[in-house]
């Protein structure tokens, strides 16, 4: 994201390709955007990112998998040999791009206080898009809540933080999670959840974080006040 960054006048791509007319779920993701960052140059130059998913040549690109947009610890992909297996009919990603505050976050204007770096149509600049600071805002956060495609816009990779579904992190909640659907290991533990900040740096957070701590760091410029050493 910070190399797409660099190459597009220091801004973020947007939650969602070009073709601005269709519904957020039926364009492209920012994914697609940044492929030939993620060394896949080979699998954007398949598509038509001015076009929507169910363009011919968008449905045949979107059968890709890509290993790296997946959890490891999902089982989604697994090597037995010289063979792959797939764990999901269809391509996913576990990784959503943060939008906010609010089930209306993606559609926000930046300026708002509820807005993430992610909306449909926004691109965050990153020299002045984050006045609460790039160390102190969300840029990606895992899921094992119904990941959806990779390839599409969108709930399957934007995401905001709803107030109404707090607490956030943990299993059966919005974040973080396992994808087998329950613990791995008998008794209770803290849970963890990987997030990816907009300095470029990535975190674990527990799943004792406070809600209201995770809404601070959702939004590019809502002003709050995060607790030391949150």
């Amino acid at each position: 994201l910070h190399n797409y960054s660099a190459s597009y006048g220091d801004k973020f791509p947007p939650g969602t390709a070009w073709h601005l007319t269709l519904p957020p779920e039926e364009r492209l993701s920012w994914m697609v955007l940044v492929l030939p960052y993620i060394e896949r140059h080979d699998i954007y130059k398949q598509f038509e990112v001015l076009h929507g998913k169910d363009a011919p040549p968008n449905v045949s690109a979107a059968t890709a998998r890509i290993r790296h947009l997946t959890c490891p610890a999902s089982g989604e992909h697994t090597r037995y040999g010289d063979s792959k297996r797939w764990k999901s009919p269809t391509p996913v990603t576990h990784y959503v791009g943060v939008a906010g505050v609010g089930a209306d976050a993606a559609t926000l204007p930046p300026e708002h206080p509820r807005a993430g770096a992610f909306g449909y149509t926004r691109r965050t600049a990153l020299k002045d898009g984050f006045p609460d600071g790039t160390s102190n805002t969300l840029l990606l956060i895992e899921t094992a809540d119904e990941p959806g495609h990779w390839a599409f816009g969108g709930r399957a990779t934007v995401r905001a933080f709803e107030t109404d579904a707090a607490p956030y992190l943990g299993p059966g909640r919005p974040f973080g999670g396992f994808h087998n659907g329950g613990p791995v290991l008998s008794g209770s533990r803290t849970h963890g959840c990987n997030v990816g900040l907009a300095d470029g740096s990535y975190r674990t957070l527990m799943s004792t974080t406070a809600p209201e701590v995770l809404e601070a760091l959702a939004t590019v410029g809502g002003k709050e006040e995060l607790p030391p050493n949150w």
